[in-house]
């Protein structure tokens, strides 16, 4: 059961977002360039800054819902991964976090790791 404050897009997309949060604040902080990822990942769902804040400050009120699709589980990895990256620094914590999520949506842990060394080439 998603939050019911938050009417405006699905449990998936809110668990999402959810799982966004969680992973920007993997290190103990959320850099201003995370927040805008954040922000613009929830503004292309359709959710409000009102919505959005609403998740930020109870996450827990947010149920986990498992994507359904294999594609749907590759966009929320590429959406970590670009959470993870857009600061120019990737924690170690914040790569344990994703192959774990990996995990979860029943995805091998090493996509992640291939899908870091796409986005930066072998040099991370």
């Amino acid at each position: 059961m998603g939050n019911n404050s938050i009417k405006s897009i699905s449990e998936k997309d809110q668990s999402h977002i959810k799982n966004l949060v969680a992973l920007a604040m993997a290190d103990g902080q959320m850099s201003l360039e995370e927040e805008h990822v954040l922000f613009a990942t929830a503004h292309r769902m359709g959710m409000s800054s009102e919505e959005l804040e609403a998740i930020k400050s109870n996450p827990e009120s947010i149920e986990f819902i498992m994507p359904k699709s294999y594609g749907d589980k590759i966009e929320q990895i590429y959406d970590f991964l670009s959470l993870i990256s857009v600061d120019g620094s990737i924690d170690k914590e914040e790569v344990e976090l994703c192959r774990a999520l990996a995990l979860k949506f029943d995805l091998a842990p090493r996509i992640i790791d291939d899908l870091l060394d796409k986005f930066f080439g072998g040099n991370r």
